[in-house]
């Protein structure tokens, strides 16, 4: 199966250095239907979906990969990850919870409690 793997991401790497990001998607897909658990791979689901400008499929997938790098531990990761999905979809005022959350297990109080208070102030206006 290793060999099979390789042989899809290449392709997957190929379709997209040659601008088939829809194509490299799918080649994507499948590597992420053997291991839907691996934030990279919805990472880079969600830098093609940004290359085809179809933003709420990157945010998803950011979102996706996300969740996973912060299952793993991967604290840096799911940051960078959330930061993504905000840069996409700012009004995704949920995010600033997890990036919270995420500085508070890191032992960042300051910058926690920077989300925390984001997310208030998005809550305050919207409400």
């Amino acid at each position: 199966m290793p060999s099979d793997r390789t042989r899809v991401l290449q392709q997957a790497q190929l379709m997209a250095a040659r601008g088939q990001f829809s194509e490299a998607i799918s080649e994507w897909k499948k590597l992420a239907a053997d291991a839907p658990h691996d934030g990279s791979i919805h990472n880079s689901i969600g830098d093609l979906h940004l290359k085809r400008n179809t933003i709420a499929e990157a945010t998803a997938a950011f979102l996706q990969a996300a969740k996973a790098f912060h299952a793993e531990g991967a604290t840096l990761k799911a940051i960078a990850a959330y930061k993504k999905v905000l840069k996409c979809d700012p009004t995704r005022f949920e995010v600033y919870r997890h990036l919270g959350d995420l500085n508070a297990d890191r032992g960042l109080v300051s910058s926690a409690v920077q989300d925390y208070l984001t997310l208030a102030k998005h809550y305050l206006k919207e409400r």
